[in-house]
C-alpha cells in the first residue's frame, strides 16, 4: 500500500500549541482531554508525515492522532515556525513550562 504524498503547507509544523475541541463517541478515551493543550512532537520517518506526535506539558509523547483529526478535533493556538519537521537537529522537546 503506498503512503499519501503530503503538501509541506498541509502539514501542522512541530513546536505548534494544539488544544483538544471536540471529542465523539467513537473516541470514548479522549473524553477526559477535551481543552487539554499539546505541543506538535517531530514528525518520525517510520509513521510518516501523516502520524502526528503530542506531546504534554511534561515533555512525554502522549498519542498520535492523524492530519486529518488536527484539522477537525484541534484549535490551533500557535503555528510554530519550526522548519525541520523531524527533529534531526534539533534537541528532544523537554517540558513546556520549566521547573523552578
Amino acid at each position: 500500500m503506498a503512503r499519501a504524498k503530503y503538501d509541506p503547507v498541509s502539514i501542522i509544523p512541530p513546536l505548534s500549541l494544539v488544544k483538544i475541541i471536540k471529542v465523539t463517541r467513537q473516541q470514548p478515551a479522549w473524553k477526559d482531554r477535551k481543552g487539554k493543550i499539546y505541543r506538535i512532537g517531530y514528525y518520525r520517518r517510520r509513521d510518516g508525515l501523516h502520524c502526528v506526535w503530542l506531546v504534554d506539558d511534561d515533555g512525554k509523547y502522549g498519542g498520535a492522532v492523524d492530519q486529518e483529526m488536527i484539522k477537525t478535533h484541534f484549535e490551533v493556538l500557535e503555528l510554530s515556525d519550526e522548519t525541520d519537521l523531524f527533529g534531526d537537529d534539533r534537541p528532544i522537546i523537554g517540558p513546556r513550562f520549566p521547573v523552578s
